[in-house]
């Protein structure tokens, strides 16, 4: 019986070894083939190469635009200053209209997710969660009374309610900052003061909406405790978020990472390779799960829930915080197949140690979902007025897992492409989402797979409530042109001709499913 926990990584080894490049040929029959001719390198010279290599990885990303400057930093954190002085008067003001002593009453901002790990880019959202006393309440006094008060700030824009997420939340603008703000009440009446206590008995007594609120804030204390040099876990982190945003696995509503998922990773790696640079990290973390042996559950400290959610069986993460708790996740069968194969692809284009003028942008070269597939599924979002379509695409996006298992069912791959793009032909404001397609000798009846679908889009009152006025359309169509997430041809067609076809991304998913036949066509 195998021992629970994660296998042992694999260890840096102390004298790094090169070999000559080139396969040699195959020898005659019946002769002993010869050993392969290692070269040694001085630790020296392999402390050298390591650190050229962490220095153009580093220049890559600042030159990708990743990196906020100091000018965006200062941005946010006004932003978040002035969130916190909001949210200070609205409870006051909550406690003045109920009579309650309203000088002691209080409320805060506490901020997770890759704001507060340090690692969020130029265009990224602020994840802050609204904490607030006993006496104000989610429906009433968070989505009515601190929605108005945000209404009346010129500085906020695009405000929207999501209230029947299974995390309720309002999403805005706050000075052009994408902001998530959800709400956590607390059995107190000084919630600021309690909630940077962080008690855990306290804790234990806040509703379940609450508290998958508060996950995010518990993981990333937890991370930050764990991980051994947070320097380089930001650059490790800012990585895997743009590996995984140009290889279009970065969306976890279709089934791809979330940002917990890649941060969770990450510091799997950096815990146990702590001196290792950023360039060995990057390496590293290609190599040990490109070779792991899913489903066994990654988790930081050895501990694995007794039980598993729906979507977490294939590729399970457990959440560093006590109780132990799985990361939700939407993966299927289609979408698990796509991150094994770009973690392969990633592990071939890192291993060669020799390489010190490695071109950084064929590892986060933009997935072209256009020489990959003749056939997508095209879907159309539309809707009166942008902020429906707002909150339409938003909803519909929380479905998408159930179209996905549905064409799984039916013996069709699918590679969900996260990008939105949007039809101008269309008069009404429209999101388009193209879907990479993989089967064979399969009739696919798009009105049959939207009347399935939009069981699941309007199993509730908000639903019915959103599909009255909106509207959503499925085809099937043949490699559009342009796609948005296709790289420029003229910077990387030569470099992609010249590279194995699992370096890009083009191996067939071993799904029992290939590519549609010209003569396949889909009816609806």
């Amino acid at each position: 019986m195998r021992a629970r926990g994660p296998p042992l990584p694999p260890p840096i080894p102390p004298s790094p070894r090169m070999y000559l490049p080139g396969p040699p040929p195959l020898p005659p029959p019946g002769t002993i083939p010869p050993r392969p001719i290692i070269i040694r390198l001085d630790p020296a010279t392999a402390q050298r190469m390591d650190m050229l290599r962490s220095v153009s990885l580093i220049k890559f990303l600042r030159d990708a635009r990743v990196v906020p400057s100091e000018e965006e930093e200062q941005r946010r954190e006004r932003v978040v200053s002035e969130l916190e002085k909001i949210v200070m008067d609205w409870a006051k003001r909550v406690a003045f209209d109920q009579g309650e002593q309203h000088w002691i009453t209080t409320g805060t901002v506490l901020t997770f997710g890759s704001y507060a790990l340090g690692v969020y880019g130029p265009e990224s959202d602020i994840d802050a969660v609204c904490v607030g006393p006993c006496i104000a309440s989610l429906q009433h006094h968070f989505f009515v009374v601190l929605r108005q008060m945000l209404e009346a700030r010129p500085e906020v824009s695009d405000l929207h309610s999501i209230e029947s997420a299974r995390v309720p939340l309002m999403r805005f603008k706050f000075n052009g900052v994408p902001v998530d703000f959800p709400y956590v009440q607390l059995p107190v009446i000084n919630a600021a003061e309690a909630i940077h206590a962080f008690d855990p008995r306290l804790l234990e007594k806040v509703d379940g909406a609450s508290w998958r609120c508060l996950s995010g804030v518990r993981v990333n204390r937890e991370i930050m405790q764990f991980v051994p040099n947070m320097k380089k876990f930001q650059v490790l982190l800012r990585c895997l978020k743009l590996w995984a945003r140009r290889r279009g696995i970065h969306c976890h509503l279709v089934g791809f990472f979330a940002g917990i998922h890649l941060a969770v990773l990450g510091a799997y790696v950096c815990c146990r390779h702590p001196n290792a640079s950023v360039n060995a990290l990057l390496s590293l973390f290609f190599e040990i799960f490109s070779h792991w042996p899913w489903p066994l559950p990654v988790s930081l400290h050895d501990q694995t829930p007794l039980w598993s959610p729906d979507g977490c069986s294939l590729m399970p993460i457990v959440m560093p915080c006590f109780p132990p708790e799985f990361c939700a996740s939407s993966v299927t069968k289609s979408t698990f197949k796509k991150i094994e194969d770009e973690l392969r692809r990633g592990f071939a284009l890192t291993k060669d140690i020799r390489n010190i003028d490695i071109d950084w942008s064929w590892i986060f070269a933009p997935y072209p979902y256009g020489a990959r597939y003749e056939h997508f599924l095209h879907i159309v979002l539309s809707a009166p007025t942008t902020e429906e379509l707002r909150d339409w695409v938003g909803w519909v996006k929380s479905r998408f897992r159930n179209l996905i298992l549905k064409l799984e069912s039916l013996n069709v791959g699918c590679d969900p492409d996260p990008s939105e793009q949007v039809d101008h032909t269309i008069a009404e404001p429209n999101v388009v989402f193209l879907w990479g397609l993989m089967y064979r000798n399969t009739q696919i009846c798009t009105s049959s797979l939207k009347k399935d679908f939009m069981k699941s889009v309007i199993n509730n009152i908000y639903g019915k409530e959103k599909c009255a006025h909106s509207d959503i359309t499925m085809s099937i169509v043949s490699t559009p042109q342009p796609l948005k997430s296709l790289p420029d041809q003229s910077v990387h067609s030569q470099k992609l001709l010249n590279l194995p076809s699992l370096m890009l991304g083009f191996r067939q998913m071993n799904l029992g499913y290939q590519p549609m036949k010209q003569d396949c066509n889909a009816v609806g």
